[in-house]
């Protein structure tokens, strides 16, 4: 008699996804939140190339209007419509943000799956250190960052390195836990047996299967971010005029006393900031098997 050996079956990862994408379209809140938020991302994205209106279009004759059918939010002192210009900031401000999100990825996975890989007192030197890096602030060093590479012009490439460089940490803490748990499972050992570098492991089963937590670590910064461009911009550290930003925005509003100006795009934040969060609470219900 023979017998073959035979590889442990492993979930297909889409198969791993549908199921929870279901779990997530059944809680009502979670999914109101994830429809308000990807039409948040699409007014940002579409919007601008379609409108009867450019961001920039100066108008003086109807500046400071109110809102009307031909500028559903009204315009600003140059006479610029705020509902085109809210959403070209909102794409200027979410370019930021992803570029930001880029960066806090790429060193959080990699710190954070190194820290678990190597184990010992690596990982616990490595984890004191980002002890040590949590009680920094954040937005000051981001200020100190702008400040010091202060060009002639703010460019989004800048914002977005200041505000990622200190926001990289819960990312690596988070991805640690959940590779420290990937790594005792049996086909990952099993791979180790057969000989399998550490290097591969990652790639191939590691990193692949924090994918749930790398999606809720995303979230979990993205609120964050957003907020921090807009202070950035409040303080004159945004991308300089005319380019739009919602922190641009809201700054020219408070700067010039236009409340509704300020009102608007504070919450649009406020709204994204807020959708994202409930997001991220259920899809953390979704993947927690406890919960479930």
């Amino acid at each position: 008699m023979t017998i073959e050996a035979t590889e442990p079956a492993i979930p297909r990862m889409t198969n791993w996804w549908f199921q929870h994408a279901r779990s997530i379209a059944g809680q009502r809140t979670t999914l109101i939140a994830g429809v308000i938020f990807l039409a948040v991302i699409a007014y940002c994205a579409l919007w601008p190339a379609v409108a009867p209106y450019g961001a920039n279009d100066v108008e003086f004759s109807r500046n400071v209007e109110g809102p009307s059918l031909s500028h559903p939010l009204g315009t600003d002192r140059f006479g610029r419509d705020l509902f085109t210009r809210l959403a070209e900031g909102g794409r200027t401000s979410l370019a930021i943000t992803a570029l930001a999100l880029g960066v806090i990825l790429m060193i959080g996975v990699i710190y954070g799956t190194i820290a678990a890989v190597a184990g010992g007192k690596v990982d616990a030197a490595m984890m004191r250190l980002l002890d040590g890096l949590f009680a920094i602030p954040r937005l000051p060093v981001a200020i100190v960052i702008l400040v010091a590479l202060r060009l002639d012009a703010q460019n989004v490439q800048t914002i977005a390195f200041a505000l990622s460089i200190m926001g990289w940490m819960l990312t690596a803490r988070l991805v640690r836990g959940q590779v420290l748990a990937v790594k005792s499972r049996e086909h990952v050992r099993a791979a180790r047996a057969i000989g399998a570098g550490w290097a591969h492991v990652a790639r191939r089963h590691l990193i692949p299967n924090s994918a749930g937590i790398i999606l809720i670590a995303v979230l979990l910064e993205l609120p964050t971010v957003v907020l921090g461009e807009a202070f950035l911009a409040v303080l004159g550290l945004g991308p300089d005029p005319p380019t739009a930003t919602w922190g641009n925005i809201a700054q020219d509003g408070l700067h010039f006393g236009r409340l509704w100006e300020m009102f608007l795009p504070s919450a649009v934040i406020a709204v994204f900031a807020l959708s994202a969060n409930l997001l991220v609470d259920g899809i953390h219900d979704a993947l927690d098997p406890r919960r479930r």
